[in-house]
């Protein structure tokens, strides 16, 4: 008997087909959760970038304004604002800007609304961002040395006058406009062609029996010759038994030519000084101080927290004619009333150790280096800290510069000037470099070159451009604090 098997119909080809199905249909379903997690990521870490630079951005913007003059900081801020952030991102930020009257306290915020890429699955098409910094500018410890430039060109232009109302609005940003400061010490160093220590520090000198040579009219008042004489070295080396500086008298040069006219013709009527051919200088219409102190210019103001004091020191200020310019002198005597050798030293306030304080070191300068000789007079070249006590043949046959021509003698100045710079800077001290309306693109150089930093160099072409540089100065000289 025969058996009969019956077959079931085959299912596995449906079967197959039905879960290609159901994973399509589950692929699917995963996938908006997906790309809704996948979406909200990328857009999160769009945010995160986005809101870091426009924090950045803030904090850039708000130590800008507290940085600079409170007339210039909307301007200041929104460029420092703008160099950090990236616009067009988004639609275009503006910041909001808050600063306080005195320019010490400056708030910087921005936000924006920030279209979504991915968003739009979850509903989101847009997100807001938003960020904010404030800024203190508060007073550091710290000691400031002005080194002001009197020479005879300051006469011109009014530049005197400029000098004067520049340096004492950054007396006045320094001490908060106050009569005294607990933070801030300041020394004063007006420069010629020689520079003056005051005439009471006869124990620094090592010829004082030479004081009793000065007419009774015209007593020592205070300069003194160059004690570095290496053409290459001048340090800031306090007084000691084997370290002082000689008597600055500059002899008369009178009827030691014939009949040619000396640059410094005086002699004593009496016990008085007389004055036998006064000299006026062609360049600034004034008459040069003829006499033992021919070219001898306002004292040194050693450190004081006194504003009062300073912008004594400050209006008492006037060009002197003749010498030339030795920012060499001034560099260094600046350094000497900060370097903590010197303490114990100027009977005021003792430069403190380097690493208890910030210091800083101001320099201007309105021409280049030069040691001058008054056209038409005899001998070659005026009196200066280097070469006053021998005029024949001639001031610089001394050599203490380094040279006796008068031609080269500005790139010793130089040299000097710039091997002080490099001390100066090692030693922590922070330099800033003006040049006043100076066309003579080595100076400017030079005087680049010395600044501790290249922000720090500065060339101002007008009394208000001067004025606003000292405001900067004054402002970057006090410590900037980020408190939200």
């Amino acid at each position: 008997m025969e058996q009969t098997t019956q077959c079931k119909p085959h299912r596995s080809a449906h079967y197959f087909s039905d879960s290609r199905g159901a994973v399509a249909i589950i692929f699917a379903l995963a996938l908006v959760p997906f790309m809704l997690v996948t979406g909200m990521a990328l857009e999160t870490t769009r945010v995160s970038y986005f809101d870091t630079e426009l924090a950045y951005a803030c904090d850039a913007g708000a130590i800008a304004g507290a940085r600079y003059q409170p007339a210039d900081a909307t301007t200041n801020i929104t460029k420092f604002f703008n160099a950090n952030f990236t616009q067009g991102s988004t639609t275009t930020v503006t910041p909001n800007i808050t600063v306080s009257p005195d320019g010490t306290a400056v708030t910087v915020s921005a936000n924006a609304t920030m279209p979504t890429y991915l968003g739009g699955f979850a509903g989101i098409t847009s997100m807001n961002v938003g960020s904010s910094s404030q800024v203190l500018r508060t007073f550091q410890n710290a000691e400031l040395a002005l080194v002001l430039d009197n020479t005879g060109s300051m006469a011109s232009n009014g530049k005197i006058a400029g000098l004067r109302a520049a340096a004492t609005n950054l007396i006045n940003i320094v001490f908060q406009n106050q009569a005294t400061s607990n933070t801030m010490a300041v020394s004063i160093v007006p420069y010629v062609a020689a520079v003056n220590i005051g005439n009471t520090h006869t124990n620094w000198l090592s010829n004082p029996a030479l004081l009793s040579s000065f007419p009774t009219n015209a007593p020592w008042a205070g300069c003194v010759g160059a004690v570095d004489t290496d053409p290459t070295m001048d340090s800031d080396d306090p007084p000691s038994s084997s370290r002082k500086w000689p008597v600055y008298f500059v002899a008369s040069t009178y009827g030691l030519f014939g009949a040619q006219t000396g640059n410094n013709d005086w002699n004593i009527v009496g016990s008085n000084l007389n004055v036998v051919n006064p000299i006026l200088d062609g360049g600034t219409g004034t008459y040069v101080t003829v006499g033992p102190n021919r070219s001898c210019g306002l004292s040194i103001q050693p450190l004081t927290n006194n504003s009062g004091t300073l912008i004594s020191k400050i209006n008492d200020m006037q060009p002197v004619p003749g010498g030339g310019t030795f920012g060499n002198l001034g560099l260094v005597w600046g350094w000497n009333t900060i370097s903590p050798k010197w303490a114990g030293q100027w009977g005021s306030i003792d430069p403190k150790p380097y690493n208890q304080i910030q210091k800083y070191l101001v320099i201007i300068t309105d021409g280049e280096d030069q040691w001058y000789a008054a056209p038409g007079y005899v001998p070659n070249g005026d009196p200066t800290a280097y070469g006053y006590s021998q005029p024949s043949p001639n001031f610089l046959a001394q050599g203490l510069l380094g040279t006796t021509d008068i031609n080269s003698s500005r790139t010793y100045i130089d040299n000097r000037l710039s091997n002080l710079c490099s001390q100066i800077n090692a030693a922590g001290i922070q330099i800033f470099t003006v040049t006043f309306e100076v066309s003579d693109s080595l100076a400017k150089q030079i005087y680049a070159n010395c600044a501790t930093k290249p922000e720090y160099a500065f060339q101002a072409e007008s009394s208000q451009d001067l004025y606003d540089i000292f405001q900067n100065i004054g402002n970057i000289t006090q410590s900037i604090r980020i408190v939200k």
